[in-house]
């Protein structure tokens, strides 16, 4: 299981990024899409902990309570203000 890393990267994250994470606040496993994204935002020397051969990355239960917390604190649709929740 990976380490928490949402809560550090979420203002480094694209809008389309966070739009998803809020819309699907029940995942677990990230696709290979937003894993990319995730790693474009951690920078070159970010660590998102274990992607697997497909490209995805599972989610830690602090990162899945994030964004629980954010998915709840503003509706789709609606910008979510830097160090929200």
């Amino acid at each position: 299981m990976s380490n928490p890393i949402l809560e550090n990267l979420w203002d480094e994250l694209d809008s389309t990024t966070q739009e998803w994470l809020r819309a699907n606040p029940g995942s677990v496993i990230l696709p290979r899409s937003l894993t990319e994204a995730l790693v474009r935002a951690s920078g070159p020397d970010g660590s998102l902990g274990e992607v697997d051969r497909k490209g995805q990355l599972t989610l830690a239960p602090q990162d899945q309570a994030f964004i629980k917390s954010v998915a709840a604190a503003a509706p789709v649709g609606h910008p979510v203000a830097p160090g929200t929740p």
